[in-house]
């Protein structure tokens, strides 16, 4: 690892190692050291240390994996496996991001990442990327990463799962959490959110049984432990099971069984966000408009109870919700309203794209075709990244029909080849 972190600091300080040892020691002895067939002499150490710009100590313990070493990187892993919203911000913050070994402070890097990127914090995830990670990325995010201490593999491969689910990736994230349960103890917090993370991934890749034998599991281990602070966000996740296996009753009472037992719940807010999001959102899909309006109007209730901060974060969110209702009634002037509406907010991307998609249905009704066209191929790429196969059936087969009737009919057969891929594997 002293190689790796010298590296580092040569690439950052634009400087070559032969400009880094020069008059120091010769190239084919600083090899060896690097190999570890020499140890770094302290005088060494110290006039590399002033050249690059750190202490001695950074040098001279960048390989160390001894017990406290390994005991710290694990204690940052248990820490930090966790979904963000149960970690307090100045928590992760007050991780110091630079440590003497290489195990320690990789780790806390590999671990804040998953942080930004659930909290879709893009400027710190990509800056935090761009100053350190990639370089390391590149050494050890490959077969190498066979060699690491176990805390950093278990890190590394807590990264790729995240980073697999953001990408909605389910095959790979499957892949990555089973390697990641096999380095876990059978117990634990830890070993839980991996369940979870593995009944989300088969559910996502259609494996059913599967997903339904993992829920079993990680329900009586929790009533055997009397963890009753996950059963929210259990049925919460079963709900979505259900949901895709088209048990849409069974899918409502998952979630009146998430909110009976929110009171156990660590963080009730958000937990009750998602059981709200899922309900509004099952119920606009079964046609049952007027019962989600209702659940709208009561989630906004909610939300007006919160801190202004709150409430303006939450306002988007409600009147998306509302478009979808207008939407499946086809109101086109109440959609018109909530555009107007949500154009005047700051929105995050997946909400621009959704009032792009809105804007393009809005188009179609009204026989708007060029408008049409504008906001549909201005949004599928960003459905297609996420794979959100409800707007992509819309999407394809809408487009496909508007570019026949223009006469564009390479594009037409594209968008229905796209659309019967779709439904044949869905």
């Amino acid at each position: 690892m002293l190689k790796e972190r010298i590296d580092y600091l040569c690439h950052k300080k634009n400087m070559s190692r032969k400009e880094l040892t020069d008059g120091l020691v010769t190239q084919a002895h600083f090899s060896n050291i690097l190999a570890g067939r020499y140890p770094l002499p302290d005088d060494l150490a110290e006039a590399m240390a002033e050249r690059l710009g750190v202490l001695p100590g950074y040098l001279l313990h960048a390989d160390d994996q001894d017990d406290h070493v390994l005991q710290r990187a694990e204690q940052i892993v248990e820490q930090l496996s966790v979904q963000a919203s149960a970690l307090e911000e100045q928590q992760v913050n007050d991780l110091p991001d630079r440590h003497d070994t290489l195990t320690v402070e990789l780790t806390t890097a590999l671990m804040k990442a998953t942080y930004y990127q659930q909290l879709n914090d893009q400027d710190a995830y990509a800056y935090l990327h761009q100053s350190y990670l990639n370089f390391y990325l590149e050494r050890y995010g490959r077969p190498d990463e066979a060699l690491l201490p176990l805390p950093l593999m278990k890190a590394m491969l807590f990264y790729k799962i995240q980073s697999a689910r953001s990408r909605q990736q389910y095959h790979d994230v499957l892949a990555q959490t089973e390697r990641w349960l096999n380095l876990l103890p059978e117990q634990g917090e830890t070993w839980l959110t991996g369940q979870q993370i593995r009944m989300e991934a088969f559910v996502h890749t259609r494996q059913f049984e599967p997903a339904k034998q993992t829920f079993e599991k990680i329900t009586s281990y929790i009533y055997e432990q009397r963890l009753f602070h996950r059963l929210s966000g259990m049925y919460v996740l079963y709900s979505g099971y259900c949901h895709v296996m088209q048990q849409p009753q069974e899918a409502l009472i998952a979630l009146s069984m998430a909110e009976a037992h929110l009171v156990y719940a660590q963080h009730q807010g958000d937990t009750l966000t998602a059981i709200m999001n899922n309900r509004i959102l099952m119920l606009t899909m079964t046609g049952e408009l007027s019962q989600a309006a209702q659940e709208v109007e009561r989630f906004g209730s909610i939300v007006d109870l919160q801190p202004p901060e709150m409430r303006q974060q939450m306002e988007p969110v409600l009147l998306v919700y509302r478009c979808e209702i207008e939407l499946a009634r086809q109101d086109w002037a109440a959609l018109v309203q909530r555009l107007e509406q949500l154009r005047t907010l700051t929105l995050t991307e997946d909400q621009q794209m959704a009032v792009r998609f809105y804007s393009s249905q809005l188009a179609l009704a009204h026989g708007q075709a060029d408008q049409f066209m504008e906001e549909a191929t201005a949004c599928l790429p960003y459905f297609e990244q996420i794979r959100q196969q409800d707007r992509l059936n819309i999407l394809y087969e809408s487009l496909a029909v508007v570019s026949e009737e223009q006469r564009r009919y390479k594009d037409a057969a594209s968008y229905y080849r796209k659309l019967v891929y779709l439904l044949r594997h869905a």
